[in-house]
């Protein structure tokens, strides 16, 4: 018999451990946003040229403002907190959201964040969760010591460089980024927000575990490339 979550935690509570979300305008709901400048293996690939990192847009506009850096640094070091768990779920769960984004800037830190992540989804049963993330390790090592993860939650892979190798021999659905027009095709979804305001709308292909790949369109401006992210 599964044990239903309840709130262990008032709302002032919650925020004072883990900070407020984030509110991505082309999103259906709040995200959860690190900072990039703390990507374990995407710090690096923000360095090569080819990577989709190199166009990162958590790298620019108003992630770089001071306040919008401190309140993810914030997010960063509550990560630790033994409360954290708790304060996150007391938080998605008073938003009312039926979907939520983990990281719409930063990724997974190790297979510890990747265990409360995945217990945050599981409290919270109702709720579509999508986790787009470049560390296949940290997943693999995840599921290798016997982790399942929960129907509610998608770990949408990201490849690494633009049009890129995808990662698919993990049997996890990924994304990718692409310069190029990928036209219609059955086996990829391609991401209609560049026709839609740069909005979701109705979209939930990137929650939608059955929807294998995802690609998202390399924005170009006539300076050259815009940051872009998965």
């Amino acid at each position: 018999m599964k044990i239903q979550w309840v709130p262990s935690l008032k709302l002032k509570e919650a925020l004072a451990i883990c900070g407020s979300f984030s509110n991505p305008g082309k999103m259906p709901c709040h995200g959860y946003a690190l900072p990039a400048q703390r990507c374990r293996l995407g710090s690096f690939l923000q360095q090569l040229p080819k990577a989709i990192c190199h166009y990162c847009y958590a790298l620019r506009g108003r992630y770089v403002f001071r306040k919008v850096q401190a309140a993810m640094e914030r997010r960063f070091d509550s990560l630790t907190d033994p409360r954290w768990v708790d304060a996150i779920t007391t938080l998605i769960h008073r938003s009312e959201d039926r979907y939520f984004r983990w990281h719409d800037s930063g990724d997974v830190q190790s297979v510890d964040h990747l265990v409360k992540i995945i217990q945050v989804c599981k409290n919270l049963p109702r709720v579509k969760f999508w986790l787009p993330t470049r560390e296949y390790q940290t997943v693999e090592a995840y599921r290798r010591l016997g982790g399942r993860i929960p129907s509610n939650l998608c770990i949408r892979l990201s490849a690494h460089l633009i049009d890129g190798k995808l990662p698919l021999a993990y049997g996890l659905p990924v994304s990718t980024v692409s310069a190029r027009n990928v036209g219609v095709c059955s086996r990829i979804h391609s991401c209609p927000a560049p026709k839609q305001n740069n909005q979701c709308r109705n979209c939930r292909a990137c929650w939608d575990r059955s929807v294998k790949i995802v690609t998202y369109h390399l924005k170009w401006t006539s300076t050259g490339p815009r940051r872009n992210k998965r």
